[in-house]
């Protein structure tokens, strides 16, 4: 089984078919996917994407993602540690340069912790980042 770290940009594109890259999503969604493969899912990044949701959508639509995130096994759930809040703080610090989010941060540390180089992602900082490889 593969795993690889899904960010806001990615859930927020399968669930807005408006958005610019909903259709990249959904295939790469379905093709990873189809081979029992999951999506590694931060808390940090659920916060972000409800809060997000929320803002531009209402409550209903937000809602109706978060269930599906919760329920589907397919978004294994991974919460950040307090040693991981740390690391996340120092790489905020290190990449002062960089226009990556505090969260961004966050999944960086869980893809080193995790020995994983897969983001599913579609903001382009993440190809900046050591070791990250940026999917779709």
């Amino acid at each position: 089984m593969r795993l690889v770290l899904i960010d806001t940009s990615a859930i927020y594109a399968i669930a807005v078919k408006a958005d610019r890259n909903h259709a990249r999503a959904v295939a790469f969604a379905r093709h990873w996917l189809s081979g029992r493969d999951a999506f590694i899912l931060p808390d940090w990044v659920f916060v972000e994407t409800m809060t997000l949701l929320k803002a531009r959508f209402g409550s209903e639509p937000a809602e109706r993602v978060g269930a599906e995130l919760r329920q589907n096994p397919a978004y294994r759930w991974m919460a950040v540690t307090p040693e991981d809040e740390r690391e996340s703080w120092a790489a905020f610090q290190k990449y002062s340069d960089k226009a990556w989010s505090y969260t961004d941060c966050a999944i960086l540390v869980l893809a080193q912790r995790l020995h994983l180089k897969d983001v599913f992602a579609f903001d382009k900082h993440f190809s900046q980042m050591p070791g990250i490889v940026r999917r779709p």
